[in-house]
């Protein structure tokens, strides 16, 4: 009990019901008593374990069961195995992160928006619409050009939550992910849990900031193509992108989907899963109603988390149920409409070409965004097999 245990670089967080320990280099985090947390400084500080055991009966009045502690921090990925210890490597474009939020940044935010805000008072045409979405009456062109145009948008939305925690010194990873039947782009930030509550509300409001400024960039450049020497549908398309600006904003208060304004939530709320524990909370009613065995959970949450959960569970629940409704009100139907539309005009020997091109862009593109749906549900299932989902997905 007199070896030294050596540790990997870890950090330690203030929390509620204790202190927050992890690994920003492999995003492995768990919450420890404030006595298992000062067991850990002095681990850092050169104390053996005998040490450790003899500080903790005299602090505690328990014995420490050193074993089970020290398969603990091995599973966590806490201990050091022997290997030479890596210094953390420099974040990139951290100083980029820095610009982006520095005074003067906010400053001409401030100055785009109020003047996209007074033209939107003065020209009611410029307001944001879902008429400026129809720039074209072609089916594939619209889909086509708006997306080709919004997929820059959507990287500088996540690009601003990258940023955002990089300016702390925080590394961060893009990708793709689905919430519910949605596929979406996300930031993964599961370093995030090594800094202080205050400052992450700013990383998980960057993408919003992004989208306004976005919606206000394009809403000015309009007005400016708006001239008899540029074509029409120019400043139209610039409209049609700044309304998906507009969507986007809208799509994060559906909190229940786990958008960057649930994070706001569970951070303000002091939660730390308060999604899965919502889940769970909701499994275990149901099958309470149904007169069946209770689930196993395969974690145990904080007591914050099954608290708020409590009142979650049934937003959870309707917030599920609005986006079911939705798609039986109005996703089937205009499905069912674009179909049709498409097995009319392939079925019609009389189409004109361009439409049977239009139809075949059509089939190409659903059958493009079904597959991608296929392929990160199989992998996400495939990832929770292995391991629990990573915390701090912005989308």
């Amino acid at each position: 009990m007199n070896d030294t245990v050596r540790l990997h670089r870890l950090t330690m967080v203030a929390e509620d019901e204790g202190v927050m320990v992890g690994r920003p280099d492999t995003g492995s985090y768990a919450v420890f008593p404030e006595e298992g947390a000062q067991a850990l400084r002095m681990f850092a500080d050169g104390a053996s374990a005998g040490e450790v055991a003899d500080w903790y009966e005299r602090t505690c009045g328990d014995p420490l069961d050193m074993d089970d502690f020290l398969e603990t921090l091995a599973d966590l990925g806490f201990l050091h195995t022997g290997e030479p210890v890596a210094e953390p490597r420099r974040v990139r474009r951290q100083g980029l992160g820095r610009a982006l939020f520095s005074w003067p940044a906010w400053v001409a935010y401030g100055v785009l928006v109020a003047a996209a805000v007074a033209m939107m008072v003065r020209d009611p045409g410029l307001r944001p619409s879902y008429h400026q979405v129809f720039f074209t009456h072609y089916l594939t062109l619209i889909p086509l050009t708006v997306f080709a145009l919004a997929l820059p948008c959507i990287v500088v939305h996540e690009a601003f939550h990258a940023l955002a925690a990089r300016r702390l010194g925080l590394p961060s990873t893009l990708g793709i992910g689905r919430r519910l039947y949605y596929i979406v782009a996300e930031t993964r930030l599961d370093s995030l849990l090594s800094v202080e509550r205050r400052k992450r509300y700013l990383v998980f409001c960057a993408g919003m900031l992004a989208d306004v400024v976005l919606l206000c960039g394009f809403t000015l450049l309009s007005l400016a193509l708006d001239t008899n020497a540029i074509p029409s549908w120019i400043h139209k398309l610039c409209l049609a992108v700044a309304f998906t600006c507009v969507l986007r904003l809208i799509w994060q208060f559906l909190f229940y989907l786990e958008t960057d304004i649930y994070y706001v939530v569970t951070t303000a709320t002091g939660c730390t899963d308060l999604q899965n524990a919502s889940r769970f909370r909701v499994r275990t009613g149901f099958r309470k109603v149904l007169r069946l065995a209770p689930p196993t959970a395969d974690t145990e949450w904080s007591r914050r988390d099954r608290a708020v959960a409590r009142w979650y569970a049934p937003l959870l629940c309707a917030g599920y149920g609005f986006s079911l409704a939705s798609l039986a009100w109005a996703g089937i139907p205009t499905a069912t409409r674009f179909w049709t539309t498409v097995a009319d005009r392939l079925g019609n020997p009389h189409t004109p070409f361009w439409d049977l091109v239009d139809a075949a862009g059509f089939l190409l593109l659903s059958g493009l965004q079904i597959g991608l749906l296929v392929h990160v549900t199989l992998r996400d299932r495939r990832n929770r097999s292995r391991t629990n989902e990573p915390q701090g997905a912005l989308t």
